[in-house]
């Protein structure tokens, strides 16, 4: 099962655990007469699974990536702290987002596990790699 795959099975799990609310009396009859408050309550529930089900097939925001990536570490018990070409360029704004991805690149490949990835860590890698003029 690939990972689109995996993340869409904890998205109705999730609807799943959130249909378990359905009132008793709703579950022990074949062909249930629904009152006004079980429909709504039925229909309320339809919107936020249908929401999730949405969330999960887009996948083009950040919001869900991080979502999603948070899911995948939890899976295997695991943190990161996830570090964006944008993070380098509020460092750096001269960097092109491609100078900065190189960065980042050689932070993870260098990083010490005694002191982890910090502003100026990034600061101080940019540096290395791509100097700032000297002014005039």
């Amino acid at each position: 099962m690939t990972d689109a795959n995996l993340l869409l099975a904890d998205s109705i799990r999730e609807a799943l655990r959130q249909l378990r609310d359905l009132p008793g009396d709703l579950e022990a009859e074949d062909d249930p007469a629904f009152t006004v408050e079980q429909v709504g309550f039925l229909e309320k529930r339809l919107y936020e699974v249908r929401a999730l089900l949405e969330a999960a097939q887009l996948g083009d925001g950040p919001t869900d990536i991080d979502h999603q990536i948070s899911v995948l570490l939890s899976r295997n018990h695991q943190i990161a702290a996830i570090w964006s070409i944008e993070d380098v360029k509020s460092v750096r704004p001269d960097l092109t987002d491609d100078q900065a991805w190189e960065v980042l690149e050689q932070v993870g490949d260098k990083q010490d596990a005694e002191w982890g990835i910090s502003w100026t860590t990034i600061e101080t890698v940019a540096d290395d790699l791509f100097p700032e003029p000297a002014n005039p």
